[in-house]
């Protein structure tokens, strides 16, 4: 009996000891870094919803207006073509990222490429991710600037009466998937590495060829990676297309985006500091509902 008490005792010790680490482990660690991530994403979340409810130029007294802000933002034109440029830039790069993604990726796994050679690309796609949005954009810009003047009359951004210039989003809509594509095929690369080849091999045996393989076998198994793909630049796109479009082309010629439109209220001539917060509330539920809905129906896509 003294025995079997003592191993209980210890059990219990033990227990308790790793409950006591693992609160250790919380408070010197995860604590601090929840503290942060308080204060640093919901606290201002918060305040904007605070904001927003009021007539306020940032600096002079506030004055309560109650939904007023919203009221004007959903009767504002303006917003909702920015609402439809995010719309339709967002699912023109997830189209062109996914597909671009998973053919590169396949390509790099699947073809007998040098793993020298493999190396080289992957670098190469990757150098857009090293490099500032505004940087990107203003290399981009300067391109199509030099294009304008070799080819007269093509007129990408700027010019007048040009093929471009009155509606310049497929231009930015290949240059976001240009400066995105690169993270994602690195990921697919190692997932499609992880793939057991004794799948294939079994696949291979059962007479499928090289295409067969990837349908039936590769995409299957990188689903919840394309899944993360989509909802990382659907959550990604929307608060941050105006730092390619601001220096491309300030939000002229039909290109401004929700992002944008707030910028332009909470800063510089505008000063609309209340109705900048109210845009910027709505701008996040409709991120919060578009990737809340787009992930639950791939979760219940992959499921059944």
């Amino acid at each position: 009996m003294k025995d079997t008490t003592k191993k209980r005792g210890k059990r219990k010790g033990g227990v308790l000891a790793m409950n006591a680490s693992k609160w250790r482990f919380l408070l010197l660690l995860v604590f601090p870094a929840f503290l942060l991530y308080l204060y640093l994403c919901i606290v201002p979340m918060i305040n904007s919803i605070a904001n927003s409810v009021y007539d306020w130029n940032g600096y002079g007294p506030k004055t309560f207006i109650g939904a007023e802000n919203y009221i004007q933002i959903f009767k504002d034109p303006t917003f909702w073509e920015a609402f439809k440029n995010d719309v339709l830039i967002v699912f023109f790069k997830e189209i062109i990222i996914v597909v671009l993604a998973v053919l590169f990726a396949v390509s790099l796994t699947r073809a007998k490429i040098h793993k020298r050679e493999v190396g080289f690309f992957r670098f190469v796609y990757y150098i857009p991710n090293i490099l500032s949005v505004i940087l990107i954009s203003m290399v981009w810009k300067y391109f199509f600037e030099s294009m304008d003047t070799i080819k007269s009359g093509w007129n990408f951004l700027s010019s007048e009466n040009g093929i471009w210039v009155d509606h310049p989003l497929p231009l930015i809509i290949f240059i976001a998937s240009w400066a995105g594509v690169g993270y994602f095929v690195i990921v697919l690369i190692t997932t499609i590495n992880n793939i057991s080849k004794e799948t294939y091999e079994a696949a291979d045996l059962d007479g499928a060829n090289q295409l067969q393989q990837v349908w039936y076998v590769t995409l299957p198994e990188i689903m919840p990676q394309i899944r993360y793909i989509i909802i990382n630049v659907l959550s990604g796109s929307l608060a941050v297309n105006m730092n390619l479009i601001l220096p491309l082309t300030g939000g002229q010629n039909h290109t401004m985006v929700m992002g944008l439109y707030v910028y332009n209220y909470g800063t510089g001539q505008l000063n609309m500091v209340g109705y900048a917060y109210a845009a910027a509330v709505v701008l996040m539920l409709i991120s919060f509902v578009l990737c809340f809905s787009v992930n639950y129906y791939m979760k219940r896509k992959e499921a059944e």
